[in-house]
């Protein structure tokens, strides 16, 4: 997805199309088998990212070989193709397992309250160092809660029922699921 970024921003610069839209088309293509194979096994989408993806990847990579010595290195183009160059085995590391994603999305997801409350954690929003300590204690477990589908309310109710019950082993969000 990062390496598409890039290309669709020099997509939405031209008037017509051209090598950045040749590009996305690889990585729809990519997306398009992912897809196809998202409900099998961990084996068997191994096994099919190697028959089908890895000749795909190989075409791409040499078209962006192509035309990294074809555009302006300092264009918007140019840094599209420098950087999934660049990158590209930790852009086709997928293939090698079948667990791993093709994309860190669901990650960044999980992220963005965090990068977006950011500044309401500064200092002055929370009144002290030890506030913000606290609300970063509290708000790390409110995500680990999400991540792990346990209501945040009934978590945090136990855990500050039981805290200073010393025969109670708290159990943490994903054990409490």
């Amino acid at each position: 997805m990062h390496a598409r970024r890039k290309f669709v921003e020099v997509t939405e610069l031209m008037k017509q199309p051209g090598r950045a839209h040749e590009a996305i088309a690889f990585i729809k293509a990519i997306y398009r088998i992912e897809k196809q194979i998202r409900p099998a096994d961990d084996a068997t989408r191994q096994a099919e990212r190697q028959r089908r993806l890895r000749p795909l990847l190989a075409t791409f990579k040499a078209w962006l070989d192509a035309q990294a010595n074809a555009v302006v290195p300092k264009s918007a183009m140019g840094t599209a193709v420098s950087y999934a160059l660049k990158n590209w085995d930790a852009l086709t590391r997928f293939t090698e397992q079948g667990y791993l994603e093709p994309d860190n999305n669901y990650a960044e997801q999980c992220l963005r309250p965090v990068a977006i409350g950011r500044k309401n954690f500064l200092f002055l929003f929370v009144g002290s160092e030890r506030a913000g300590r606290a609300a970063a204690i509290y708000y790390s477990l409110v995500e680990s809660c999400k991540v792990n589908q346990v209501n945040p309310l009934t978590y945090l109710t136990y855990v500050l029922s039981h805290v200073r019950d010393p025969r109670v082993a708290l159990r943490t969000p994903d054990e409490y699921a």
